[in-house]
């Protein structure tokens, strides 16, 4: 069950706290929302994420992963937006990562190219 953080509908998460439940498997559906220039300038996402720009998110709704908890990324400066978006149309169960993607990198989280 999600805890809403802050009053928002949404759960943030550390980055150690992320990388550590990765390593052991839990099976986050990830959704890659970011711009494309954050994405190009990062040259990496997490393994098996979903790539939705985040204007389309809402609208391809219907191919988020369902089952799982959804981790969105998303620029931090939209992050909560996004995920306000997404729990307004029904997905419930949305983290996003404390510090957003560049602070789960610096915490040595795992990552892919996305050439």
């Amino acid at each position: 069950m999600q805890v809403a953080q802050g009053g928002h509908p949404y759960t943030l998460i550390h980055p150690d706290e992320l990388r550590r439940r990765l390593e052991r498997g839990e099976p986050f559906a990830v959704v890659d929302a970011r711009s494309d220039e954050t994405l190009r300038e990062s040259g990496r996402t997490i393994a098996g994420s979903v790539r939705i720009p985040a204007p389309e998110l809402v609208g391809r709704i219907h191919e988020l992963p369902r089952g799982r908890t959804l981790l969105l990324l998303a620029d931090l400066a939209e992050q909560a937006e996004r995920a306000q978006e997404l729990s307004r149309a029904g997905v419930t169960d949305v983290y996003v990562i404390e510090g957003g993607f560049d602070a789960f990198v610096r915490a040595g989280g795992d990552t892919v190219s996305i050439s």
